[in-house]
């Protein structure tokens, strides 16, 4: 059975699965090395060393290639080490059929019943039940003859919009079992996107071209390509203002004259519609929100987030819709609608000054002194950055300073935070893109929560020439940065050190993650150093095809 399971999967398309193999996985070890002599087409294989750098990997892998991937851990505790990148696959909904091997059913008599003492401890009663507030389905195979149909049944959950991860439990003896039945039916339909009510579409584009200073909010429209050159011709064509937040995608480009920046709430202030685009935070209610007379409408696959435990951001127009879809049928709308022609060029007058202020800033951090900042952090890869490299960032990386132009080049943190997503989710979107040069950027704290011995392990195993960078300083900044939000005025606040809850001292020498596995590793400390450090870096990456760790000691 699991033959026909490997099968089933490289005949829906999944081309790669990601493991961390354990006991459960001897029948996938006996169908692997069967292969020669089966001929059987099979998903490759890409041997992970922990289960946060598989699942992580495959989300990364998504977002380099748009397919659906395919995960198999090992039994509860695999799944138990995999809940956290489950988490931002969940909410970040990337299709991912995430498996796990069952620990034996039966203690004997059976072909892969219980052999080893761990089978019984690591036995749940509902081991799916860790996972399954974050996974859209979730089920047990049962017998061979029901695998194509489980099969198909999950990626097809899984890439219905809104897409998500699923997750499927493989007992042993089910593996070892024998397939009755025919396995070769043809696909299932692809499930189509979800297109837009023509009347609401209406309302919408009635509202924008009346509109004084209409405002386009968004942070994943860009999760698929195609809908950056679609936003970006809407909001010239018609003149409407796109501000990003929480950026985690390219969504428009950041040279585009109607980009009004990332501060939602310079332009909330002034807004008159407020057109909301697939993000679930567009503001933070406790200090910005709309004008009480604007009009605001929220779009998307699932515009109320209906996963999201408490949501109540205003909406007076709700519209289901696949952006993508969405797009092309509002252009038509608003092109049978009288729209003021000079508005395009009042609004860019208006909100072009954060181009302004980043290259103020540039100038100023190139000229500067002093220890490295985040800031001149961010000056250098934004120097020394091809224009079609992609980073993956998990910190420091900032869409404001870095511009990005181009659609899939920046891929930011998932709503849900979950540390260590970054390394891996780089190391995905290279193997999906192996001729791209691919960054990660990352704090001291995410890479040391992605298990980096696993990471530059892979690296080396999958020949995945990664740059990294690190900004090391030794601290957690989101802790301290939240106790000085909520207490202002506190005893943190005007303590001479930094709170022991969030230090992060001393700081490993983390170059020799990377030199371990055989990658070149760098530590940076000057200003001046910093920029032929990342040359340096990127030559490695792109003509030796080596992973390199930039370690860079931050203020």
């Amino acid at each position: 059975m699991a033959e026909a399971f490997l099968v089933q999967l490289r005949r829906r398309g999944v081309e790669r699965l990601f493991v961390n193999s354990g006991t459960d996985f001897a029948s996938l070890v006996e169908a692997y090395a069967r292969r020669k002599d089966s001929g059987l087409d099979l998903p490759d294989v890409v041997v992970c060393a922990h289960e946060n750098l598989a699942v992580s990997m495959a989300h990364g892998s998504y977002l380099g290639d748009g397919r659906v991937q395919a995960v198999m851990l090992h039994t509860s505790v695999g799944t138990a080490n995999a809940v956290c990148a489950v988490f931002n696959a969940a909410r970040s909904r990337v299709p991912v059929l995430l498996t796990a091997g069952r620990t034996p059913l039966f203690e004997h008599s059976m072909l892969g019943s219980r052999d080893a003492p761990i089978h019984w401890a690591q036995e749940m009663f509902d081991q799916a039940g860790m996972l399954r507030e974050l996974v859209k389905w979730d089920y047990e195979l049962r017998d061979g003859a029901h695998v194509q149909d489980v099969v198909d049944r999950a990626l097809d959950i899984a890439t219905t919009e809104p897409r998500g991860p699923v997750y499927l439990s493989l007992p042993r003896e089910v593996l070892a079992g024998p397939v009755f039945g025919p396995q070769d039916a043809a696909a299932p339909a692809l499930p189509s996107t979800a297109h837009p009510d023509p009347a609401a579409v209406a309302r919408l584009a009635d509202h924008l071209a009346s509109a004084t200073f209409p405002v386009i909010i968004t942070g994943d429209a860009g999760a698929d390509r195609r809908a950056v050159p679609l936003l970006a011709e809407l909001s010239e064509r018609f003149g409407i203002a796109v501000v990003e937040s929480g950026v985690r995608h390219v969504n428009i480009p950041a040279d585009h004259p109607l980009h009004a920046g990332y501060a939602v709430g310079e332009v909330l202030a002034e807004a008159d519609v407020v057109c909301v685009l697939d993000l679930d935070v567009p503001w933070l209610p406790g200090s910005s929100t709309p004008r009480a007379d604007a009009v605001v409408v929220q779009c998307g696959p699932d515009p109320s987030f209906s996963r999201y435990p408490m949501r109540t951001h205003r909406t007076d127009l709700t519209i289901t819709a696949n952006v993508t879809a969405l797009l092309p049928a509002l252009t038509a709308a608003l092109a049978e609608r009288a729209v003021d022609p000079g508005r395009a060029d009042r609004l860019a007058a208006r909100v072009g000054g954060w181009r302004e202020r980043r290259a103020r800033l540039l100038e100023t951090e190139s000229a500067a002194g002093g220890p490295i900042t985040k800031a001149f952090l961010n000056t250098a890869l934004a120097q020394v950055r091809p224009s079609d490299a992609v980073v993956v960032n998990e910190y420091w990386a900032s869409p404001e300073i870095l511009g990005s132009t181009v659609p899939g080049t920046y891929f930011g943190t998932p709503p849900a935070g979950g540390l260590g997503w970054g390394l891996p989710a780089a190391m995905g979107v290279q193997l999906a893109r192996p001729t791209t040069t691919v960054i990660a950027t990352l704090g001291d704290g995410a890479y040391m929560f992605a298990n980096p011995a696993a990471c530059h392990q892979a690296m080396a195993m999958h020949h995945l020439p990664v740059l990294t960078v690190v900004c090391t300083n030794a601290h957690w900044g989101a802790v301290q940065s939240s106790a000085l939000r909520m207490y202002p005025d506190g005893h943190a606040a005007g303590a001479p050190e930094l709170s022991p809850l969030a230090r992060l001292d001393p700081a490993p020498r983390f170059a020799a993650y990377a030199e371990a596995s055989g990658g070149l590793g760098l530590h940076v400390t000057e200003r001046a150093e910093l920029v032929p450090a990342l040359q340096r870096a990127l030559r490695t990456v792109q003509d030796e095809r080596r992973h390199v760790l930039v370690d860079v000691e931050c203020a």
